[in-house]
């Protein structure tokens, strides 16, 4: 295992590379849950994940030279390296989804299209908002993805690495975008009003995403199936509506990333995928951010 920078392992941002393959042919088909619609929940989201991360990027990168804070200039480049990584990830992860007979590159264009269009008439300023909310949404998905055990016993031990690994990451930088954000004068009224917005967006995009994945793997006519599935994400007990809560905590004038303490969570996970017996310790690589940065 090759060292990273220094300062990035420092404040906690390091760059990991995995350079996982995901075969369509060895994986199971329904590798969460052997359930097709959690599968194809979370093969959605992957789908967002290579343009998604490409967008959040560019929105911190416009505001890097204004940032004078030495601790935040070196939490940027471990953010711009980490996500890079995940794009590449998700991409492999994607095309497997390609050979089995699914949407996604079609989805995949369709997104870029779409995040296009939204930097073609969006100030700067709105689109590193609107990066703000999406991180919020990753931060909470990826803590729950650490804390709740059920995701450990429903997902297939060959595709579990990924998302703990990516889940990790996302806990480890979610402050970024939001300190770019603060430091370069954004404002309350715009940081809650993108996340209104950019909530439609994002359920009205994986809600979309969702149904043209079960249609094209002829699920989308399973209505008990597909309404358990439901049940289990958004249900009284479901996934999702525990975060609520958390997820709301955004729209306090108040608020900070950090208010969601998981130091405790990120050491213990990065001791269980990279520790001396880690999950991960053999497949890892450490990226330099020097490298990414340039790119």
């Amino acid at each position: 295992m090759s060292t990273t920078d220094n300062s990035a392992n420092a404040l906690g941002i390091p760059p990991r590379r995995l350079d996982m393959r995901f075969d369509a042919q060895e994986m199971e088909r329904y590798w969460y849950g052997q359930d097709p619609f959690l599968t194809l929940f979370w093969g959605s989201l992957s789908l967002l994940f290579p343009e998604g991360e490409r967008f959040f990027v560019a929105a911190v990168r416009h505001y890097r030279d204004q940032i004078q804070d030495p601790q935040l200039l070196t939490d940027i480049a471990g953010f711009i390296a980490q996500e890079a990584m995940h794009t590449r990830e998700h991409e492999a992860l994607n095309a497997m989804l390609n050979q089995q007979h699914l949407p996604a590159a079609e989805i995949d264009a369709q997104l870029h299209k779409l995040l296009a269009w939204v930097t073609r008439l969006t100030s700067p300023r709105l689109r590193l908002a609107a990066t703000c909310a999406l991180e919020h949404y990753t931060a909470l998905m990826g803590e729950q993805l650490l804390r709740d055990q059920r995701h450990q016993h429903m997902a297939d031990a060959k595709m579990l690495p990924v998302w703990l690994w990516h889940a990790l990451e996302e806990t480890e930088h979610k402050t970024v975008a939001y300190d770019v954000y603060e430091q370069t004068g954004g404002g309350y009224a715009l940081r809650v009003g993108t996340m209104a917005l950019t909530t439609v967006v994002f359920v009205a995009f994986t809600a979309y995403t969702q149904v043209r994945m079960l249609q094209a793997d002829g699920q989308l006519g399973k209505v008990r199936q597909n309404l358990r599935g439901l049940n289990y994400l958004f249900g009284p007990r479901g996934l999702f509506l525990g975060l609520s809560g958390k997820f709301l905590d955004y729209f306090k004038p108040g608020f900070h990333p950090r208010q969601h303490d998981t130091d405790a969570l990120v050491e213990s996970w990065r001791e269980r995928l990279f520790g001396a017996q880690g999950l991960l310790r053999d497949q890892v690589k450490m990226v330099k951010t020097r490298t990414v940065q340039a790119a």
